[in-house]
């Protein structure tokens, strides 16, 4: 029997070959750990499996590397950056001379080291889901994080709600005047209102949320726009900030999610080509579209331009 399993060990190709073809529930029917059924079963998918470099899978299967070597190949095969980059390091290790120490060696000069993670907070934004906040730091930092919070979002909101307090509201809601008439009427839960920090809450949380002192909640009427406007020199002032938020709490370039908190106030119509800056004048943009924007309608298009239309700020494709 030891014969026969360091047979199996010294010429793997034989088992992974009959491996193929089990799901890793019947390995492990077999009497394998789970962790070896896993190895195994991942094996035999990538020296017997379909693939689109199947030449180099054949170079590979040829190898007279044991068992334990051909795990270790995977792991540094698994750092590639593409299917390619694996199977052509599988090839070279797979073909190469030498034990595990030495193929190890081989693998580490192939394989560029792993950066470490650098620190910092990462908060991913979408338009219409739940975001994600990722945190990268000290061990024991963030192991106080879990364990105060738990697996679950409810512990965070727990945290901060009775432990570092609730962040209050600094940015502007914006309130429709349709929307502001349901609210007051009691369907705070059907209307959903966006913040110019990009995140979104019902009219209900809006009621039982505390704002500060400085936060905001300004009307847009569903036509004109906000209600009062303002006239300045050529940068918009705050309060006109405030108001081209209002009404665009993310850049108002399709399909950009640039929040308005950290956005540009965009001239409608330029200001050196006579515009005003009037909110009725103004948009929110992020600083990229801000500076691709086709400013002058008579000048060949390029990529499109923001307009006022009925209200709403539109863009207008070049083609249109």
């Amino acid at each position: 029997m030891l014969q026969t399993y360091a047979a199996q060990l010294a010429s793997p190709m034989d088992l992974l070959g009959e491996a193929f073809g089990l799901s890793e529930t019947e390995l492990r029917a077999l009497g394998l750990p789970a962790s070896e059924a896993r190895e195994l079963f991942h094996l035999a998918q990538v020296y017997f499996g379909p693939t689109a470099f199947s030449a180099r899978q054949r170079a590979a299967r040829a190898t007279a590397h044991s068992l334990p070597t051909l795990k270790l190949i995977e792991r540094y095969a698994a750092r590639a950056g593409s299917q390619r980059e694996a199977w052509a390091l599988r090839e070279r290790l797979c073909t190469a001379a030498g034990d595990t120490p030495q193929i190890q060696t081989l693998a580490r000069s192939l394989v560029p080291a792993r950066r470490p993670p650098q620190r910092g907070v990462r908060l991913t934004r979408r338009r219409d889901g739940d975001w994600t906040l990722s945190i990268t730091g000290e061990s024991s930092l963030l192991a106080d994080v879990y364990a105060a919070v738990g697996s679950g979002v409810e512990g965070v909101d727990k945290l901060i709600r009775h432990g570092a307090g609730r962040a209050r509201v600094t940015t502007n809601v914006i309130v429709t005047l349709d929307a502001l008439d349901r609210i007051l009427d009691g369907d705070g839960e059907e209307v959903t209102l966006r913040m110019t920090n990009g995140a979104t809450l019902t009219g209900a949380q809006l009621l039982q949320r505390t704002l500060s002192e400085h936060g905001y909640a300004t009307l847009v009427h569903p036509v004109s726009g906000p209600v009062n406007l303002y006239r300045t020199q050529r940068l918009a002032s705050a309060k006109q900030r405030i108001m081209a938020s209002a009404q665009n709490p993310t850049c108002a370039w399709p399909g950009c999610n640039h929040p308005a908190d950290t956005a540009q106030i965009h001239h409608l119509r330029a200001w050196h080509h006579g515009g005003n800056t009037n909110a009725d004048n103004l948009a929110v943009c992020c600083s990229y579209h801000n500076s691709i924007n086709d400013d002058d309608p008579n000048a060949p298009p390029r990529r499109g331009r923001l307009v006022r239309q009925e209200g709403r700020v539109t863009w207008i494709p070049p083609w249109g």
